[in-house]
């Protein structure tokens, strides 16, 4: 009898020491559990709502017409035709067609030249000239031939009146020998000159003569300009919007995870405790 009632104190001692050992490895599962669970909780993703900051730059252009008249006057100097004043010319000189003859002629002397025989004829104009005028002069003859033409002024012209024949007269301001010739004469100073045409020979014909005169002119030139300006404006927007709708709706799908995790420890949990206490009860 004390052999049976010892066996059973020391199988009732190790049957409780085996459920001791079965709860605290419980508790431990549990314990595990529900640390795994935590963790599972805070490595979820979560998702916040946050701001996004766009920025945009308009231009604005606005059109500002202004019109601006500028007048600006310069004094120019140019050349202007001028009327010709002839104060002595040839006495068949036509002043309508420009002809005339060389009226004078020279005899020559010995013992440069035969007695009486001819040397020289010529003819000339006198004209008043002033500075800064420009003679444009055209002259040919009617036959072809080449004649002398010169300026003279009045110390070169009175030099010539006392020569015979023109003979050894080197003195003038100009002079061209031709048929016909187209020359530019611009007056060194003012005075008193002389165009001469002379021919050593005779000369049949008529002399034809153009002369044009130019003299210096102010000319008052006048411009306008208009001028138009655009204005440019540039200006600046900051917007604030949030994240996009998709990133959302999964903020709000991780309450609905949690919910179902912490239910399931729970049902888990429960299930343990009741085996336990199933255990304990044999």
């Amino acid at each position: 009898m004390w052999y049976l009632v010892c066996g059973s104190s020391g199988t009732a001692g190790r049957l409780h020491a085996d459920s001791r050992s079965s709860l605290r490895r419980s508790k431990l599962v549990i314990s595990l559990i529900l640390v795994c669970v935590s963790l599972a909780l805070f490595t979820l993703p979560r998702f916040a709502s946050s701001q996004s900051i766009t920025t945009m730059s308009t231009v604005q252009t606005l059109g500002s017409t202004s019109i601006v008249t500028v007048t600006s006057t310069s004094l120019l100097t140019v050349l202007a035709p001028q009327t010709v004043h002839y104060d002595l010319t040839p006495s068949d000189f036509n002043n309508e067609t420009g002809t005339f003859t060389l009226g004078y002629s020279e005899m020559g002397t010995a013992p440069y030249y035969p007695e009486n025989s001819l040397c020289l004829m010529y003819d000339y104009f006198l004209l008043n000239a002033t500075t800064p005028y420009e003679f444009r002069i055209h002259f040919d003859t009617q036959q072809g031939l080449p004649v002398g033409f010169f300026i003279l002024n009045m110390g070169q012209f009175n030099r010539f009146n006392h020569t015979n024949c023109a003979k050894g007269f080197s003195d003038w301001e100009l002079r061209v020998v031709a048929p016909a010739s187209d020359l530019v004469w611009v007056v060194p100073q003012r005075g008193e000159y002389a165009l001469l045409f002379l021919a050593t020979q005779f000369v049949g014909g008529y002399v034809h003569l153009i002369v044009q005169a130019f003299g210096q002119a102010a000319q008052i030139s006048t411009s306008a300009y208009t001028s138009t300006s655009i204005i440019e404006i540039f200006s600046t927007q900051t917007a604030f919007s949030t994240v996009p709708p998709t990133v959302q709706t999964a903020t709000n799908y991780s309450g609905l995870i949690d919910g179902v995790v912490i239910a399931a420890v729970v049902l888990l949990a429960a299930g343990v405790i009741l085996r336990m206490r199933k255990s304990h009860a044999r």
